[in-house]
């Protein structure tokens, strides 16, 4: 199967921007790890209108290490569990010069071209907030947002649907009650 493979990326985004279809719902994606740029890939080809917050400076979520934005469990020995073929978006194969399981620089470099090669980055809101999202009696999502996305301030968007795409391996979670015994790791 074609996608299993290695090797260079499908094309690259159509020339010139593709217009947004004013008449389509109007998405909101938090988040610009893996799952947030896929979904404004297809959003940004479908010409749905979105906006997409990412908290901290840069695309990759969970795959940065020492992530500015403070909410990644990267660690510095972190390296993909899935192979490559596996692990990759099907119309943008992970290089060939990657080892079969990726460190997690390679997998944050793969993302940045991903963005890139789309030419996706312009349209993703870095170093803003998505403080609070509630859905209104007539269906409309009000969005709060601080930080440069709005100005330095705050402000209250509205959407037709959010996606949340913000991870969840950057915070531990631990048993609770909490157990009661000790564990040695091994």
């Amino acid at each position: 199967m074609a996608y299993l493979g290695r090797g260079e990326p499908g094309p690259a985004r159509h020339e010139g921007a593709i217009t947004p279809d004013p008449s389509l719902p109007r998405v909101c994606v938090i988040g610009a790890g893996s799952s947030g740029i896929a979904t404004i890939k297809a959003l940004y080809e479908a010409r749905v209108p979105y906006d997409c917050f990412e908290i901290g400076p840069v695309v990759g979520g969970m795959w940065v290490f020492n992530n500015p934005n403070g909410l990644s469990g990267c660690y510095s020995t972190l390296e993909m569990n899935t192979s490559c073929p596996r692990m990759a978006y099907s119309d943008f194969p992970m290089p060939s010069y990657f080892r079969d399981y990726p460190m997690h620089w390679q997998v944050r470099e793969y993302f940045d071209r991903y963005v890139d090669h789309f030419g996706l980055r312009d349209t993703i809101t870095f170093e803003t907030e998505v403080e609070h999202v509630a859905r209104r009696d007539d269906g409309v999502w009000e969005v709060t947002i601080s930080g440069a996305g709005a100005a330095g301030g705050r402000n209250v968007r509205e959407y037709d649907a959010v996606v949340v795409a913000n991870g969840h391996h950057w915070d531990p979670r631990w048993p609770d009650p909490p157990f009661r015994g000790s564990f040695a790791g091994t």
